[in-house]
């Protein structure tokens, strides 16, 4: 399902653009004789087909006609959108930006699509095309970066890069070869633009919490809380060696004891090895104890805690800010 209603006007930005580039180009036309100046003009950028302007051309009969359009003239048009797949992000990334002191605006990372531009540059005469494409071409090598601010309620800047793909050159003849009508220069760009998704207020996360649990089920390798069957004799020593079996050497689950509470008739094991098994019995190297396993206590058992808050606490996602970490040990549920 398409989402609500959003709009950023990110076409007409990526266009508006593309003519902001041109718009301040002049040529300049001098005497034949002494080269002196006599004449400066701003070039005019004009959005829309080439083909549109070119038949109002033809249609003058006469370049000096005063009706007629005014030459030389820059236009441009975006003719193809193609999705690029080589730019492609995870989509789950998320941008964001400060809304208010308790909500953040967010949104999910851009949808990269390549815009192709055709350029045509019209002149009188060779002299007042090739001026213009001179001021263009040594601009692009063959990319040239432009910054555009694709959403205004995120409020960051998109470099955008601009590739001049092809330039070619038309001389459109009236009369003889000494004439000419008009002098059409074509080039093609292409935009690496991003087109974004819906802007989301989502409330700000100013701690979190990452706790670390043991599973006791696993059996091996780890913490084990065993309970075991009253009645049974002696005390296990912290830090002891248990087994199950024969002796050490030949038994088939051995560990460290970490706690012992004969009241509630529990022991925790560490970096248990092997297989304990219900109903028999496990005796510790020091202390001689022995009880048998009544059975396994399968409860997570957490570790520890770590805390991470923003210092200072009422920092803006937008401010630069370090981090504060508290780390917690709980070595009551190892008791």
């Amino acid at each position: 399902m398409l989402q609500g209603h959003f709009y950023h006007k990110l076409t007409r930005k990526y266009i508006m653009a593309i003519g902001t580039m041109f718009n301040n180009i002049w040529i300049h036309r001098e005497t034949s004789e002494t080269g002196t100046e006599i004449e400066r003009i701003k070039v005019p950028v004009r959005y829309g087909p080439k083909e549109k302007y070119f038949e109002r051309l033809n249609a003058d009969q006469h370049l000096t006609n005063p009706g007629q359009m005014t030459l030389p003239m820059i236009a441009f048009q975006d003719i193809s959108y193609t999705y690029d797949g080589m730019r492609k992000r995870n989509p789950l990334i998320r941008n964001s930006s400060a809304n208010t002191g308790s909500t953040l605006r967010t949104q999910y990372d851009g949808v990269p699509y390549d815009i192709t531009f055709e350029v045509s540059v019209f002149g009188r005469t060779t002299m007042d095309a090739d001026q213009i494409v001179e001021q263009i071409l040594p601009t692009f090598t063959p990319e040239f970066t432009i910054p555009a601010i694709p959403i205004n309620d995120m409020g960051f800047t998109m470099d955008t890069p601009v590739i001049l793909d092809s330039v070619q050159k038309t001389v459109d003849y009236e009369g003889d070869t000494e004439t000419f009508r008009v002098v059409q220069w074509t080039l093609q760009f292409t935009m690496k633009a991003w087109f974004y998704g819906p802007v989301a207020n989502t409330g700000i996360i100013r701690t979190v919490f990452a706790n670390t649990y043991l599973d006791p089920s696993l059996q091996s390798g780890a913490i084990v809380r065993l309970n075991l069957n009253n009645g049974n004799n002696g005390t296990f020593k912290i830090e002891e060696t248990v087994y199950q079996g024969p002796s050490v050497q030949t038994s088939n689950a051995a560990g460290i004891v970490v706690a012992f509470d004969a009241n509630n008739a529990y022991i925790r094991i560490g970096g248990a090895q092997g297989q304990f098994i219900v109903g028999q019995t496990i005796r510790g190297t020091e202390s001689n104890s022995a009880y048998s396993i009544a059975s396994f206590d399968a409860s997570p058992l957490k570790l520890a805690s770590i805390k991470i808050t923003p210092d200072p606490i009422d920092a803006e996602p937008t401010d630069d800010f370090g981090y504060t970490e508290t780390y917690i040990e709980y070595p009551e549920t190892l008791d």
